[in-house]
């Protein structure tokens, strides 16, 4: 028999030492969970320091490989907590079953990551705020903070896996919504190719041999098609690399203020941009508020959810009047923030004890702004797409008129 010594959970929330005598390892932590506890490190006192080191090289390793979580990944490790937490298992099994079973290499990377965490002494929060802040955001943190603090982690975490399912139908649908004018667009680009490539070399050949000059229309369609024929690699670098120019030069905060302000002057596009972050920001809300969060911090955690700087400007306004002692709805008001009948909708909530509900009723009703105005926005952009195509076609036509009777006049 030889003596091993071991780190465990008590109560899935105090650290304890000690030693048991066993045969093997795996005898060691059978005795060690037949004591009620959760064993986290067992080993031999000679073995101590080679298993420290390993397991630090593995844990930076892990965590030094994942630098993007998608919306799926969330929502799908945030589901499969949530169940198991809402069936009785402990964050610590939860976890090692997602770092056994997990579909995704990046979640089962973070689970084991976050498991050890906890083993070493944080808490669920602590170790998701120490090790994956950035992936997760402040919101994620903040209210998985508040539900450990209340005892509620999972019905916190069924809350958070509620705001992550509208984002992604929210993205869904613009996504959906950009599919058809994208190819539209794609189509008419490879019209052009096949044009360059086939069907204006032909005509350019019989023009060339009968010494005639090609008219001004079909020149100017010629050398457009050549041009994109012959530097089509061009073309593809200026969109990424003005994509990429654009993607760093809204991170100036001068700037991104400029492009928000002059969004917000387009009729219809600058609904749908305060309405689609006033979704986020008034679920999130919502969400911390049932959740216990008090209201000032509950702002906070919503304010980081904006992305355009004008409703941001709003929503920190809004903090600066609660903070000064108004009510939610005042500093709604105050600020215009929000529609004069959401706010009336929260001035209800507010004096009839009912803020959370008439907080959802809110958040249900701006969802329904977004829908409408992304369906006018895709109907108002259709027509223009249609127009644009019907030019482009009937600048073809026209050029290809004057190709087709300048050659019958070079025949005779």
């Amino acid at each position: 028999m030889r003596k091993f010594r071991y780190h465990a959970l008590k109560n899935n929330t105090q650290i304890i030492q000690g030693e048991v005598e066993a045969a093997s390892l795996t005898e060691a932590r059978a005795k060690i969970r037949d004591l009620g506890f959760v064993p986290t490190k067992v080993y031999m006192e000679s073995s101590h320091e080679a298993s420290i080191e390993e397991s630090s090289a593995q844990q930076g390793t892990l965590d030094s490989q994942i630098k993007f979580l998608s919306l799926k990944d969330k929502i799908s490790f945030t589901r499969e907590l949530q169940i198991m937490l809402s069936s009785g298992i402990t964050i610590l099994d939860a976890l090692n079953m997602l770092a056994i079973n997990s579909p995704s290499e990046k979640i089962r990377k973070i689970s084991n990551v976050l498991q050890t965490e906890i083993m070493s002494g944080k808490t669920f929060a602590e170790a998701l705020n120490a090790r994956y802040a950035k992936l997760f955001g402040p919101v994620y943190t903040g209210l998985t903070l508040s539900g450990e603090t209340s005892g509620e982690l999972d019905t916190i975490l069924e809350r958070v896996l509620e705001l992550l399912k509208k984002q992604d139908e929210i993205k869904g649908k613009v996504i959906q919504a950009s599919i058809y004018p994208a190819i539209l667009i794609l189509i008419m680009f490879v019209v052009l190719v096949l044009f360059a490539k086939v069907i204006f070399p032909a005509f350019a050949s019989v023009f060339t041999f009968n010494g005639a000059d090609v008219p001004f229309l079909a020149r100017t369609l010629f050398e457009l098609c050549n041009f994109i024929s012959n530097f089509w690699y061009l073309i593809i670098a200026s969109v990424v690399g003005g994509s990429y120019l654009f993607k760093e030069m809204i991170k100036d905060r001068t700037f991104k203020c400029k492009v928000d302000s002059f969004l917000m002057k387009i009729p219809v596009v600058s609904e749908f941009i305060n309405y689609i972050n006033l979704s986020n920001f008034i679920s999130v809300l919502q969400v911390s508020y049932d959740s216990g969060v008090p209201i000032l911090e509950g702002l906070k955690l919503a304010t980081k959810t904006i992305d355009s700087s004008i409703v941001k400007t709003r929503a920190n306004k809004s903090l600066e009047f609660i903070k000064n002692g108004r009510s939610l709805s005042e500093s709604f008001s105050f600020s215009s923030l929000l529609p004069n009948e959401l706010i009336m909708m929260i001035a209800t909530g507010e004096k009839s004890g009912t803020l959370g509900k008439m907080l959802l009723n809110v958040s249900n009703v701006i969802d329904k702004k977004v829908n409408i105005v992304l369906e006018t926005l895709t109907k108002m952009f259709e027509p223009i797409l249609i127009v644009s195509i019907g030019a482009f076609v009937l600048f073809v036509a026209v050029a290809f008129y004057q190709m087709y009777f300048g050659m019958l006049g070079t025949l005779f």
